[in-house]
């Protein structure tokens, strides 16, 4: 119902509604002139024609009558007799009668005096009535000043013309009919305009309405509210479209749910990827950015969509590779490395060009895979490989050259020898020392997704660690304390790891605490964590060595660190062991001021 008055409201503005009013007046008016024109002719022949016969009879019965006077038109008595004749016919007949001489000289006239007329031999009608007998002319009356119709007569008598007598008529009387059908014309148009306005509103109304209500739903349609439908009222070519825009409203919300599904789906696979995505268009604009790639070039995954990729990515090997691939149209492989906090940052880049399925170029999609962490671990892999095969050769080629210097010198004295054999003894420890630390790592490396199921009380294993070290400690000069928290912290640990773990940590303070100096060792409880302190007062490590001591084989002072005895895998050993039990390991270190290693473990919850 409220559609339906909102449409009579606005009928008066609806363009269809004048379309077919105009459109049915034209039809009407084109109809109305016609049958106008065509009538306004008949009648105006018919009414001529009708004049004209009546004129003839009266011509011939003024003829007869005249042909008396005539014999004598100069008898003013039988002239004045005439004059009165035709003035009494000319009121009953309505027409005016003119009797003429041969000479032209007007014998009566039934509305002018005979007298002050011209003489008519030279008017048309008489001039023919003279040539023929007979003669009708229509012409303007100056006498009379209108147009009349006129029907002249030759009065013949004994075979002699003796005269002319003729008759004539006012057209007017045409003209007023002629009007009069003007009028019942302009009726006739102007009743066929309010008739084509009354059948132009109804059927405008009639299309209007359902029109309007598929024009709504239309728009509603294209405004992506899908689920609008028009209800069919009529079996006619207006319920078709109605039928065929609700089917193409199906069809459009099928497709968009489908599109939006597979949207949807491509956009979770690009935030799940880890790698890089960014998608660009012909003109290089970024149409689609992934997280990981937003991450890990510091851009926005909003602000960054429609501006130019040179604009927003200020990364030379990127740009360059994508106008490679835009200009081959092919695939383009570059890499790019950076400086960054946490270390070498290094990503692979692949540039490809898209095409659409006419084989025309509709932009390039640009993948970054960040490599940074295998770069590094092939890095570590190498050094590794390369340390320890330094580390290896190095007690092996003293062993080897000292024993090929015993076996070579038969004189050797007693003393020399018995010092080659205590080397060759120190670099087998050393070299034993190695290989077990390496296959602690080993080991470690094995272990790291298996999680241990017992759980054991940390200051009892701390206790032990402190009182196998206390020995060396004495003999050097050094004061070991261990502080431990009044109730038991127990975790779910490798017991061996977590010994070996401590005795690393404490005999590397050992190591480089000068005598006479004091080590602290400490457990306590923040929150749900056990924390770890030992803590010397030694050379302590410099800012610039602390980022990297963790690393395999890696020493501050590798003269220094050979003369003790290590290997340069204990700290490596300690961060492993702490990571395979989900903690972590702190430096904070001063030259000259000593160093502490603060460690977090989980306790058991």
């Amino acid at each position: 119902m409220v559609t339906a008055s909102k449409t009579l409201i606005n009928m008066p503005h609806s363009k269809l509604l004048w379309r077919l009013y105009l459109g049915y007046l034209a039809i009407f008016m084109m109809t109305s002139l016609i049958i106008g024109v065509l009538v306004s002719k008949q009648i105006n022949e018919y009414s001529l024609h009708e004049i004209e016969g009546t004129l003839a009879a009266r011509v011939e019965l003024l003829a007869e009558i005249s042909k008396h006077y005539l014999t004598d038109p100069g008898n003013s008595d039988l002239a004045d007799a005439l004059q009165r004749t035709i003035t009494r016919l000319d009121e009953n007949t309505q027409s005016r009668l003119t009797i003429i001489t041969r000479d032209g000289r007007v014998l009566a006239d039934s509305r002018e005096a005979p007298q002050d007329m011209d003489n008519h031999l030279g008017r048309p009608e008489i001039i023919d009535a003279k040539t023929h007998g007979t003669a009708t002319i229509t012409r303007y009356s100056q006498t009379l000043e209108q147009n009349m119709m006129y029907l002249a007569l030759r009065v013949v008598l004994a075979g002699e013309t003796i005269g002319f007598v003729r008759v004539s008529k006012p057209l007017s009387i045409i003209d007023a009919k002629l009007a009069q059908l003007r009028t019942i014309i302009l009726l006739a148009a102007v009743t066929a305009a309010i008739v084509a306005l009354l059948m132009g509103y109804y059927f405008a109304r009639r299309f209007t309405i359902p029109l309007t209500k598929i024009t709504e739903h239309a728009k509603s349609i294209s405004q992506g509210e899908f689920d609008k439908r028009i209800t069919v009222l009529e079996n006619n070519e207006i319920g078709t479209l109605a039928e065929a825009i609700n089917r193409m409203a199906r069809n459009a919300a099928q497709r968009v749910s489908e599109i939006t599904a597979d949207r949807n789906r491509l956009a979770e696979i690009f935030a799940g990827m880890v790698e890089g995505v960014i998608g660009v268009d012909e003109q290089q604009n970024i149409i689609h950015i992934n997280q990981a790639a937003a991450e890990l070039l510091g851009l926005s995954m909003t602000a960054s969509i429609q501006k130019p990729l040179w604009q927003e990515v200020r990364v030379q090997e990127i740009t360059l590779a994508l106008e490679q691939a835009i200009k081959k149209q092919d695939v383009v492989r570059s890499q790019m490395r950076r400086l960054s906090e946490q270390g070498d940052l290094v990503v692979d880049i692949y540039a490809a060009a898209l095409h659409d399925s006419r084989g025309e170029a509709i932009g390039a999609v640009i993948v970054l895979h960040d490599i940074s962490e295998v770069d590094q671990l092939e890095r570590v892999r190498r050094d590794f490989v390369a340390n320890a095969s330094h580390e290896l050769k190095t007690p092996i080629t003293a062993i080897r050259g000292l024993t090929e210097t015993i076996l070579d010198d038969d004189q050797m004295d007693s003393d020399t020898r018995q010092r080659f054999t205590e080397k060759i003894h120190t670099q087998s420890l050393r070299l034993s020392a190695l290989v077990s630390d390496l296959m602690t790592l080993s080991r470690l490396d094995s272990d790291r997704d298996t999680p241990s199921q017992q759980s054991y009380d940390l200051g009892g294993i701390l206790r032990l660690s402190v009182s196998a070290a206390r020995p060396a400690c004495l003999d050097k000069g050094l004061e070991l304390t261990l502080e431990l928290p009044d109730k038991k912290l127990g975790i779910v640990c490798d017991q061996q790891a977590i010994s070996q773990m401590l005795d690393n940590l404490i005999d590397n303070a050992l190591k480089y605490t000068p005598p006479k100096n004091k080590i602290d060792v400490s457990l306590s409880l923040e929150r749900e964590h056990a924390v770890i302190k030992i803590h010397d007062t030694g050379i302590g490590i410099g800012p610039q060595y602390q980022s990297r001591i963790f690393e395999r084989f890696y020493r501050v002072d590798k003269a220094r660190s050979r003369d003790l005895g290590g290997t340069g895998l204990g700290l490596s050993i300690v961060k492993n062991i702490v990571e395979q039990h989900g903690g972590e390991i702190l430096l904070n270190s001063q030259l000259e001021s000593g160093s502490t290693f603060t460690i977090r473990l989980p306790l058991n919850t």
